[in-house]
């Protein structure tokens, strides 16, 4: 077994993770901990895609307007911009 590797360091790194391992509340706080990293990562992710988003619709419409001002037609600039008509 993994305990008996006659090397003092190693046993007593395996007994530190087995007497955690048998601590509930300890347990139930690296789940919290891990949990909260997840849902951390997860809102930052959508932000960055909300960001995103609305940096591509900030730059379509931007796009448009020169189009149009250029003397293009709002339905051919649309059009060109993949733009919902």
């Amino acid at each position: 077994m993994i305990k008996n590797t006659n090397i003092p360091a190693m046993e007593q790194a395996v007994q530190v993770i087995f007497d955690m391992s048998a601590d509930t509340a300890l347990r139930e706080r690296a789940r919290l901990r891990e949990k909260a990293l997840h849902d951390e990562a997860s809102a930052l992710q959508s932000a960055k895609e909300e960001g995103l988003k609305e940096g591509i619709e900030k730059g379509l419409m931007q796009a448009l307007e020169k189009l149009t001002a250029s003397g293009m037609s709002e339905k051919d600039a649309k059009r060109i911009l993949g733009i919902d008509l």
